[in-house]
């Protein structure tokens, strides 16, 4: 029988799942299969994107969200140091985009290549500072910068939208609200799981699998924030076609937990 078939783990952190417990060929079982949530949700924002006639560029920030799917995976995969590169930077590079596309949401780009050269420079400098420092606290508030920088540009734009817009303005921010919330709801548990590892091993070992996987909290971190990052592409879709000043008017229309844009009648923007 093959056993620990990465080897033993090489990367900076080590999360309180544990190792090849469900299978020898995957170190983290749980926290791997849960990247899952953002394969399947940026294929579905893609999907929209196309159908709906949005900008290709937003093509690009689902991709970025799916990288970062892939690289966690295989960080979660091997517990190999490379594969947790592949899994942070792509967080840094992701947050850019984001923040490039909530910045430029007019129809007249308002900072040229300004913007995108210091993003490329704030990625390049994380990515190279980074592999010099080798601590994930640093990683972790360098991507929190650019997560606060897209909340609080977010909030003012919503806040910019005319009053006469009731269904937008009113639907958007309920729309932010929900995406910082299940965002904000996953680094809770994520907290959880690294403050309270002992804890939870012994909730596990209590009730067994599979209802003890659902203590693996961690797991809940890459499904929350792949829900909440969604949930802002698709504010960002919607708030770029109204300051840009399209005519046509979107609703949102809501399949369970997912929603998506599509063009709207005139009873459901009133």
């Amino acid at each position: 029988m093959t056993i620990n078939y990465w080897g033993e783990p090489t990367s900076t952190i080590d999360w309180c799942e544990d190792n090849y417990a469900i299978s020898p060929y995957i170190a983290e079982f749980f926290n791997t299969t849960t990247n899952l949530a953002f394969a399947f949700l940026a294929l579905f924002g893609i999907y929209n994107t196309i159908q709906n006639g949005f900008s290709k560029s937003f093509i690009l920030a689902h991709l970025s969200v799916l990288f970062v799917g892939i690289g966690s995976w295989c960080f979660h995969m091997t517990l190999q140091y490379e594969m947790q590169l592949l899994d942070e930077l792509p967080m840094i590079y992701a947050g850019c985009v984001m923040v490039w596309h909530i910045f430029e949401v007019y129809s007249i780009r308002q900072y040229g290549v300004l913007l995108p050269i210091f993003l490329v420079f704030y990625s390049a400098f994380v990515t190279y500072s980074y592999l010099i420092i080798k601590n994930p606290v640093y990683h972790q508030v360098c991507y929190g910068i650019l997560v606060f920088t897209v909340v609080f540009r977010s909030v003012y734009l919503v806040r910019t939208l005319p009053n006469a817009l009731i269904y937008e303005k009113k639907t958007m921010t309920r729309l932010l609200w929900i995406s910082a919330s299940s965002f904000g709801g996953a680094f809770v548990v994520w907290n959880i799981d690294n403050q309270f590892c002992d804890p939870l091993h012994n909730l596990r070992a209590a009730v067994g699998m599979p209802l003890g996987a659902l203590s693996e909290l961690h797991g809940w971190w890459h499904i929350g924030t792949g829900i909440g990052v969604y949930y802002f592409v698709v504010y960002n879709q919607w708030i770029t076609q109204v300051l840009s000043g399209r005519k046509q008017r979107y609703q949102l229309v809501w399949k369970g937990a997912l929603c998506y844009l599509k063009p709207a009648t005139e009873s459901k923007t009133a």
